[in-house]
């Protein structure tokens, strides 16, 4: 099994991207992370408790940055997500509680625990990741792969003409996390946006796991409506579950091979740029740009991984 920390704002795409990690048999999530985004990080973080209860399982979460390095933070997304993060439907939380360390401290700690074993699955803004490679620079030397959710290389933003909001939220984090000299995969909206979950596709999901499908079924349907309001589409992108998947069947993915950077100021504030390389004479670190995946594969897996999640819950 693949030893993952999970980086995230639940936010309901965060949603169906964590119950697919906690079910899926190749991953191993040895941890979570919270951070502001769709929701404040005090929220994000019990949402991932949440998320845990939901799905029956236990999980160190750790609750991280609450605002950007420089940047003053921007509203959260609540007229995406609900004010809740979850479309406004409730679900319990109980027992769970936070680890006594700090995301950073978390991640440092995690890989100087298990050297070479840990990929670190980021679909948030990237503050808890700089603060971690500041905390302790000799992390980016020791993690296996970083698969990260955010930016727009090929395409407009999705919160600017320029920008995807997790990049957007924290610029700064963005540029030290994506030029720090480790394994580094981006899935940003040039792929994220080629994957639609519809309301069949939803119905399905119910049907094959009640437990956690029903809730995401309902959760979606605010999602849905937005994008139904702003895109004029009968369904919604789950972004961060492709971060997810890449860990699981990378095989999936069409990627390239380019270094990053991003800007941190002025009108293009947040957008992230692909640096043309010379490969016989640059050094890439494995740094790559996913671009295409195959669609058909990816939902049938995610419908087999919540059916097999159902049959053990039960």
């Amino acid at each position: 099994m693949k030893k993952v920390i999970i980086d995230t704002d639940p936010g309901i795409d965060d949603a169906i991207a964590l119950c697919y990690a906690i079910a899926h048999p190749d991953l191993d999530v040895i941890a979570m992370t919270s951070i502001f985004g769709n929701v404040s990080c005090q929220l994000a973080a019990d949402n991932a408790l949440r998320l845990c209860e939901l799905n029956q399982v236990k999980i160190p979460v750790a609750l991280g940055a609450a605002v950007p390095l420089e940047i003053t933070p921007n509203v959260h997304a609540d007229f995406v997500h609900g004010a809740n993060g979850f479309g406004n439907i409730d679900i319990p939380l109980n027992n769970n509680t936070l680890v006594n360390l700090s995301a950073a401290e978390l991640i440092v700690e995690q890989v100087s625990l298990h050297p070479a074993q840990i990929t670190i699955i980021a679909v948030g803004p990237l503050t808890n990741l700089a603060l971690a490679l500041q905390l302790a620079p000799e992390i980016a030397s020791k993690v296996k792969e970083v698969i990260v959710m955010g930016g727009a290389f090929y395409r407009d933003g999705n919160v600017t003409p320029h920008a995807e909001a997790n990049s957007w939220n924290d610029p700064h984090a963005a540029q030290i996390v994506l030029s720090a000299d480790w394994p580094i995969t981006i899935h940003g909206l040039d792929i994220t946006y080629q994957i639609a979950f519809d309301r069949d596709f939803f119905a399905n999901l119910a049907k094959a796991n009640p437990t956690v499908g029903s809730f995401l079924k309902d959760a979606a349907d605010f999602y849905i409506e937005f994008y139904r309001q702003q895109h004029n589409f009968e369904g919604c992108c789950p972004h961060d579950l492709l971060a997810i998947v890449y860990a699981t069947n990378p095989q999936w993915f069409t990627c390239e091979q380019a270094n990053f950077d991003v800007i941190t100021s002025g009108e293009q504030i947040g957008k992230t740029v692909s640096v043309k390389t010379n490969q016989e004479t640059d050094n890439l670190k494995n740094k790559k740009i996913a671009l295409k995946v195959d669609k058909d594969a990816l939902l049938a897996d995610y419908l087999a991984t919540l059916s097999l999640s159902q049959a053990n819950l039960a």
